[in-house]
């Protein structure tokens, strides 16, 4: 599992697991199988309405001019843009990706913008190959994504060409669970220690981790904006523990509340 931690517009730093090489390949063997049906069958159907329609004896006609433009403008577009377009509409996700749990982002963490996925693309053109997959665009399609995967594997975050162009990366949109309970319970290990919030049992080790890595990150780092979303997110513990107002010493309530997680849930 690869991380790599970027600050945010606010200057606050967050880590990012970014998607593996296995990961992204899965992703776009299904958006090629996604658009390899769409092609035949959008292909199929206007194929079946022109034969039906179009009047072979008059040459003169301008009836197969139209029936050419109906097959760029229904199939040929859609099948070249879809993966900038997908990914615009639905926020870094192509069909592929979402059923990868993967997403394309900004290197900043931030949402991607059209110039950035069309970017991306651009520099992946295997839509193009696939429309002569018995010929030699099928070996420059498998060159490209050779090139493309060993960008991936060297790169430190993860991109390849596209990537570098755009300044995008390919994350997780739900991290694993890169954590157990030990880290938990090696907060504390005090058997006698009482509980100041027994409320705490109501959540879960992944809120518990949140809060630990908050406060390990204001003791490490020290600057005003991880001080700023400490005390946001000690206000937002005291609302859930249904505190009147919150501790004053905000870094201090939330050690508590680890510590009371842990005794009370061992």
């Amino acid at each position: 599992m690869k991380t790599i931690t970027v600050k945010t517009d606010q200057n606050i730093e967050i880590e990012l697991e970014l998607a593996s090489l296995a990961q992204r390949l899965a992703a776009v063997v299904l958006d090629v199988v996604v658009l390899v049906v769409y092609f035949g069958l959008m292909s199929f159907i206007i194929a079946m309405v022109f034969i039906n329609s179009y009047n072979f004896y008059d040459m003169e006609g301008n009836s197969y001019d139209f029936w050419m433009a109906m097959f760029y403008v229904i199939v040929y577009l859609p099948f070249l843009l879809y993966t900038p377009l997908m990914e615009y509409l639905t926020k870094g996700q192509t069909i592929g990706k979402l059923a990868l749990g993967i997403r394309v982002v900004q290197a900043t963490g931030d949402n991607a913008t059209f110039k950035d996925y069309f970017t991306r693309w651009l520099f992946r053109p295997v839509e193009f190959y696939i429309l002569n997959f018995f010929g030699i665009g099928f070996f420059i399609a498998l060159f490209n994504i050779f090139v493309d995967g060993l960008f991936v594997l060297i790169s430190n975050r993860s991109q390849r060409i596209g990537g570098f162009m755009s300044n995008t990366i390919v994350v997780r949109k739900h991290p694993l669970r890169d954590y157990s309970i030990q880290d938990v319970l090696s907060i504390k290990t005090n058997e006698n220690h009482v509980a100041t919030y027994p409320g705490v049992t109501k959540f879960t080790d992944e809120d518990m981790m949140l809060i630990k890595r908050t406060i390990g990150r204001v003791e490490k780092y020290q600057n005003e904006e991880t001080k700023v979303f400490a005390v946001a997110l000690a206000d937002k513990t005291a609302v859930e523990l249904g505190l009147q107002e919150t501790p004053r010493k905000k870094l201090t309530f939330l050690k508590t509340v680890l510590d009371d997680y842990v005794v009370l849930t061992r």
